[in-house]
């Protein structure tokens, strides 16, 4: 009889920037090896037997179906803790980062450039207005 192999686990920590609150709605989704699980946000502690796993993270959502999906193969030795993060993206379309912490915001420069397009029109509306007033004035 052999003796019993120490289990491994995965500490998955999932998060979002506070610029993402509304996502705090949605339930993370947590696949290991093609078998999906609710996660939650914060830290997710899995145990999992040792050796390969494909883990995949996304948010369910509506169009797109997923937001932020991300994909990591792990290795697992027995009675090992590996500590992971997730980080959704801060842009809806951009892919969500994974792997050992800290992970990057994705979809920053693109949450910049939608916010710098409507900020420039009102800077530009605003000096438009006060050459009007002094012009008239």
């Amino acid at each position: 009889m052999h003796p019993p192999v120490p289990q491994a686990h995965l500490v998955l920590d999932v998060k979002r920037h506070w610029f993402g609150a509304l996502l705090a709605m949605i339930t993370p989704m947590i696949v290991l090896n093609g078998h999906a699980m609710p996660g939650r946000w914060g830290r997710n502690l899995i145990p999992l037997p040792p050796g390969r796993h494909h883990l995949h993270v996304h948010l369910p959502y509506l169009l797109p179906a997923r937001i932020g999906p991300a994909d990591l193969t792990i290795w697992l030795q027995p009675g090992m803790a590996l500590e992971l993060e997730y980080r959704a993206p801060l842009w809806t379309y951009s892919r969500g980062s994974l792997g050992t912490a800290p992970q990057p915001w994705n979809g920053k420069g693109c949450l910049i450039g939608l916010l710098a397009v409507p900020a420039g029109a009102l800077v530009l509306l605003a000096i438009l207005i006060a050459v009007a007033m002094l012009s008239y004035g």
